[in-house]
């Protein structure tokens, strides 16, 4: 029986030696959601699969289970976090999502993290070559995820699971409403107001939660919706985007990867349609590279494979896979609905791609 077929054992320093097959993995990873502790979690199993697709379908699946318990951790987080279990050969993979989907809790049974904090800086890997064709391995992953939580004011622990192996704990912390100070003087009645509550993340198809309510419009603004009573805040030109972006629905189809279809309410816009004025489209803060795909996008005017775009536009694969996932982050561009390895624009994709060319 070979080690790839092998049932599933703890790893030590001589099954680590023996030969493994890293482009398939025969393991079943098990995700319980935890709607309280007080009961029983529902557990969803990611079946074996090609080691590409297992990443992705267990990443797709974390992300969607977490923001539909109502957590707001992003998918690029969660993904850097799933793509770590190659260096424990995907063994006893154990996800638990808590906290209404804002803390995560990765668990594996491989060799473990003999240096914790090394782990979280730039630069350290155990990587191989053969996992190299799955992730970058270069000893990015956990510092992105953790410059992440340090600035959303979230954590990553990293700690030794009970006989082997490694647990790591993602929590992003939920937004407190504000309290103004009351003025010198004033009644003690205004010293505990609260402001009106930051809108949560919609979900797909809330439209609402992104429309403007002016108190006077401009002249020639398009029609909002008066319903909207907390809007979003316009995004500045030029400047960076949310690292994440707009709710994916949670996927349907048991065991495939997730599709990303366009989101039906864009921050960028009051207006999500072709026919906007191109004039008044809010141009996120993109790299030369990012405007060079949405061009390609726009041009072919239909969904492209990884393999094309980095074929016509020379940058390199693990860059335009960066590129790619920044993009979607920000909805501007979504993944097939029935190919989910191609790429199309959203329409605010659309509309930001013909203002670069204007």
């Amino acid at each position: 029986m070979s080690p790839s077929t092998a049932p599933s054992q703890p790893l030590n320093e001589e099954s680590l030696e023996a030969p493994f097959d890293f482009s398939f993995v025969n393991t079943t990873a098990r995700i319980a959601i935890y709607d309280d502790l007080r009961s029983a979690p529902r557990v969803v199993e990611i079946p074996p699969a090609e080691t590409g697709l297992f990443i992705e379908n267990l990443a797709s699946t974390i992300y969607n289970q977490a923001r539909t318990s109502g957590g707001s951790i992003p998918y690029t987080v969660i993904r850097e976090v799933s793509e770590n279990f190659i260096h424990a050969r995907f063994q006893e993979i154990i996800v638990s999502i808590m906290d209404n989907g804002n803390t995560i809790r990765f668990a594996d049974q491989g060799p473990g993290i003999a240096s914790k904090d090394k782990a979280q800086l730039p630069g350290f890997s155990s990587a191989v070559e053969p996992m190299k064709h799955y992730i970058r391995g270069v000893g990015s992953g956990l510092p992105i995820v953790k410059d992440y939580l340090d600035v959303s004011h979230g954590s990553i622990t990293i700690e030794d699971n009970l006989n082997c192996g490694s647990v790591i704990t993602i929590s992003l912390e939920k937004e407190l409403s504000p309290v103004v100070a009351a003025p010198a003087g004033a009644p003690s009645s205004l010293a505990a107001a609260p402001q009106p509550p930051s809108p949560a993340i919609p979900s797909a198809g809330d439209e609402a939660a992104y429309q403007m309510l002016p108190t006077e419009q401009p002249a020639g603004a398009m029609p909002v919706n008066p319903a909207a009573p907390y809007p979003a805040a316009a995004a500045p030109v030029n400047q960076p985007m949310p690292y994440y972006g707009a709710a994916y629905p949670q996927q349907n189809t048991y065991g495939q990867p997730a599709a990303y279809p366009a989101p039906a309410a864009y921050p960028y816009s009051t207006a999500p349609t072709h026919q906007r004025a191109l004039g008044h489209t809010v141009i996120p803060h993109l790299s030369e590279n990012a405007r060079t795909v949405l061009r390609l996008l726009n041009n072919e005017g239909g969904p492209l494979r990884i393999t094309d775009i980095t074929e016509w536009t020379g940058i390199a694969p693990s860059s335009t896979y960066k590129i790619l996932s920044q993009l979607e982050d920000q909805g501007l561009i979504a993944r097939d609905l029935v190919n989910t390895k191609l790429r199309t624009l959203t329409d605010i994709g659309y509309q930001v791609a013909q203002a670069l060319h204007d």
